[in-house]
């Protein structure tokens, strides 16, 4: 997904427009995965210069809206940050979905000026709640993917050569609304002159769609590995469990065996319950979530 569009152009500065450069990066990426990854289907929330809603908040809505009827496995968002009064700030990041420690300690001041209407407003207390619980649940649904995702990401920028600025959670409102794993890079600053003149330039935005096609291909690397894990431990043959001892008063109820002195009996009695109690747990315990189809989709 690129940057927004249209009315909402995003960033810029001078020429330079977010929407333009994230557009380019995005078309090139899609084309790398369509020749590169052969059966993976690439679904564009744009490939024009248009928005889909009548604010951003309703735009951002959309483009989720367009991801979770394709019934996506991946969803990547492109964007280019800025820093208007630090122009030496440069570097590339990738954002998921989370709460940082510091939108924690002051949530009712949590959104960021420069993006303002791309976050989640955590001053309802209501709305806060939700999200939060949203986000613990993450833990058992897509979280472990996302972060999986931004280090393969991360990691091919930094074999290009860019500065890393690391994985952050952020209150983002697109990736609340997509219901598969999901990121949003930041390709560089527009408001670093050195970084903005990289974006614009054919060869930037070619290292730029690489970098993040790589990413998509040591992903998929890794949710085969994990998926074949887990599919042959569950295919593995259970250990015979012996018959247990269950001790009456003072002597011992047997299944089937030989004798045993009341000490053996005694101590084999502390674990009669263990089964049980190890099936409730797993009962409890929401299973984590993997990818729909073919991991690599």
């Amino acid at each position: 997904m690129p940057d927004t569009a249209g009315n909402s152009p995003g960033r810029h500065y001078g020429n330079v427009y977010e929407k333009d450069l994230t557009l380019k990066v995005a078309l090139k990426l899609g084309k790398l995965v369509e020749e590169g990854m052969p059966g993976v289907k690439v679904v564009y929330t744009r490939t024009a210069d248009r928005t889909l809603g009548a604010d951003l908040a309703a735009d951002l809505q959309a483009r989720a809206d367009i991801a979770n009827k394709a019934g996506g496995d991946l969803f990547i968002s492109i964007h280019a940050n800025a820093a208007p009064r630090a122009t030496g700030v440069r570097g590339v990041e990738t954002l998921i979905m989370g709460e940082s420690s510091k939108e924690q300690r002051y949530n009712e001041n949590a959104l960021f000026e420069n993006n303002r209407e791309d976050l989640i407003d955590m001053s309802d207390e209501r709305t806060a709640a939700i999200v939060r619980a949203y986000i613990q649940n993450l833990q058992f649904t897509y979280g472990e993917y996302s972060m999986a995702i931004a280090r393969c990401i991360q990691n091919n920028y930094l074999k290009a050569g860019r500065h890393s600025r690391g994985i952050k959670p952020q209150l983002l409102r697109v990736l609340y609304a997509t219901d598969m794993p999901g990121v949003l890079t930041e390709i560089g600053f527009l408001s670093n002159s050195q970084e903005a003149a990289y974006m614009k330039s054919e060869k930037g935005q070619t290292e730029i769609a690489r970098s993040i096609y790589e990413g998509v291909k040591n992903y998929s690397a890794y949710v085969l590995e994990t998926r074949n894990a887990e599919e042959e431990a569950a295919a593995a043959p259970k250990a015979e469990q012996k018959p247990e001892q269950v001790v009456v008063g003072k002597e011992p109820v047997r299944g089937a065996g030989g004798k045993a002195g009341a000490k053996d009996s005694a101590a084999k009695s502390e674990s009669v319950t263990a089964p049980a109690e190890r099936e409730t747990s797993e009962t409890q315990t929401p299973k984590r979530r993997l990818p729909r189809r073919r991991p690599e989709a």
